[in-house]
C-alpha cells in the first residue's frame, strides 16, 4: 500500500472512531423525543435536530440518521478550520458542543484550539451554560462532560 493510500485509510479510520464515539455520546446527553418540542428558538425532536413544525413523529432510527447527518456537517466544517491535531475524544467533545450550540458558537472556540491555549479554551467552553438568559443545569452538566472528555 502506498503512502497516500495508507493516509486515506488512516484518516477514514480516525473519522470512523470519532463517529463511533459520537454515536454513543450524543444520545447520552440528548434524550430522544418522538414528538416535536419547543427548544429556545425552534421546534426540535429526535436527538435535538430541527423538526419541521409542531406536529408529527420521528422514529429512533430516523432520529439517529438525522443526528449523524448533522454531526457530519459540523465535523467537516470544523475540520477545515482546526489546525491543531486533535484526539478522537477532543473531536467528539468539540462536535458535541457544536451540535448543541450551533457551529457559530463552536467557531468562537477555534482560535483557542488553534493556539493550543487549552486553559482559556476551558474557560470559554464553560461559559456556554445559559438558556433563556438563565443558567441551565443540564447545560452545566453537558459542558462538564464535554470538557472532561476533551481532557481524556
Amino acid at each position: 500500500m502506498g503512502l497516500a493510500a495508507l493516509l486515506v485509510v488512516t484518516m477514514k479510520s480516525f473519522r470512523t472512531k470519532v463517529f463511533d464515539k459520537l454515536s454513543q455520546f450524543i444520545p447520552s446527553v440528548e434524550s430522544f423525543e418522538q414528538h416535536p418540542y419547543w427548544d429556545e428558538s425552534r421546534y426540535s425532536w429526535g436527538y435535538g435536530t430541527a423538526a419541521p413544525g409542531e406536529n408529527g413523529t420521528i422514529t429512533r432510527s430516523q432520529a439517529f440518521a438525522d443526528m449523524i447527518a448533522y454531526l457530519l456537517v459540523d465535523y467537516n466544517t470544523l475540520q477545515k478550520r482546526i489546525t491543531q491535531r486533535l484526539t478522537v475524544n477532543q473531536w467528539v467533545a468539540l462536535v458535541s458542543f457544536s451540535y448543541n450550540l450551533g457551529i457559530g458558537n463552536a467557531f468562537d472556540l477555534v482560535p483557542y484550539i488553534n493556539a493550543g491555549d487549552f486553559t482559556n479554551l476551558g474557560v470559554q467552553w464553560q461559559r456556554y451554560i445559559h438558556s433563556g438568559g438563565q443558567v441551565n443545569q443540564n447545560l452545566v452538566k453537558r459542558r462538564q462532560r464535554e470538557w472532561a472528555l476533551w481532557n481524556t
